[in-house]
């Protein structure tokens, strides 16, 4: 072997050795946050419900209302933080970002990093369960619940097959994320129950059993009731705008 090659070698150990001495200690670089985030959206929905309730429960921020159905989500102002036009966006200082799983995920390393996970597996546990709520059971399932009937999309072609379907895969997510522990995150509230815990509250409300025929699974209601009970009475009163919301679609 060339001495050349030697060298590019010790390099590249000192170099994986530096990074995961980095890693051990954590993120360094990371922002300490300013206490002070700003979550812009409306409160009905159920992609800005889990931050502003993250913010609230850990005392680091609320709501500002930015009404998408008046457009005021594209606004020059509103575009130049998140470009895509959409809602939730996050300023933080000068940490400006979307999408509600990324914003928790800020939250958590940032206030509170029990929420993500100490370890890397319980981290990876909360990322599967934050990506199959917003790659399967969204999509899939809630859509064709929740949506229709608050009056933000279409009927499914099927209701009876989608909700059997919803409650099948309910029950393998409660086998697999709530069995022996309160909360997909152990005894206490993590990052994929703030990204969980509206949706399954939203679908517990009487006008969705009135005109979508769903009940949650039992596993799912005794969840919501503790999830409800868990977060601090800011985030409670936080709910009531869009408890009213569906209040008026009975």
């Amino acid at each position: 072997m060339h001495s050349n090659d030697k060298s590019q070698r010790r390099v590249k150990k000192r170099t994986l050795k530096e990074a995961m001495h980095t890693s051990q200690r954590g993120d360094a670089g990371a922002s300490k946050g300013t206490g002070e985030v700003v979550i812009y959206g409306m409160g009905i929905s159920g992609n800005v419900i889990p931050p502003v309730l993250f913010c609230l429960d850990y005392k680091c921020g609320g709501m500002e209302t930015m009404n998408i159905l008046k457009g005021e989500q594209r606004t020059p102002e509103k575009l130049a933080l998140n470009p895509f036009g959409q809602m939730p966006i996050m300023v933080d200082g000068d940490v400006e970002m979307a999408e509600s799983g990324a914003i928790l995920r800020y939250l958590a390393k940032v206030y509170a990093p029990e929420a993500y996970g100490v370890s890397v597996h319980e981290q990876a546990i909360t990322d599967w369960a934050l990506d199959w709520v917003s790659t399967t059971f969204v999509p899939d399932f809630y859509k064709g619940i929740w949506y229709p009937v608050a009056g933000f999309g279409p009927k499914p072609a099927d209701q009876k097959a989608l909700n059997k379907a919803a409650a099948e895969k309910l029950g393998i997510f409660a086998e697999k994320f709530l069995t022996k522990r309160k909360f997909i995150g152990g005894d206490v509230l993590g990052i994929a129950d703030y990204k969980f815990g509206p949706l399954a509250w939203y679908m517990s409300h009487p006008a969705i059993e009135n005109h979508a025929n769903w009940k949650n699974p039992p596993r799912i209601q005794r969840y919501v009731k503790d999830f409800e009970s868990a977060l601090s009475a800011k985030s409670r009163k936080f709910l009531q705008e869009g408890w009213g919301f569906m209040n008026t679609k009975l």
